[in-house]
């Protein structure tokens, strides 16, 4: 699950919740259903986590730009 994108991670949970909310509750295999539901937990985990991951390194990303563009105004000002 790790290794999948955040979108791909995203479009599984979709996929899970579509089989809830389309299978009949008296269709329903209960032990099938309890390992979708684990999958879908581990799933939402590994999501979690990308998109915390995702937005440290923007913010990390977003911080060297206004670094970079601190540089560069001081340096048009001095020129």
């Amino acid at each position: 699950m790790k290794n999948l994108s955040f979108k791909e991670q995203l479009e599984l949970l979709e996929r899970i919740n579509d089989y809830f909310q389309n299978e009949k509750q008296d269709e329903l295999d209960v032990e099938n259903a309890l390992e979708i539901y684990k999958k879908a937990l581990d799933i939402l985990t590994y999501a979690r986590e990308k998109l915390v991951n995702l937005k440290e390194e923007k913010a990390q990303i977003d911080e060297k730009y206004e670094k970079i563009k601190s540089q560069l105004s001081e340096s048009a000002g001095i020129d």
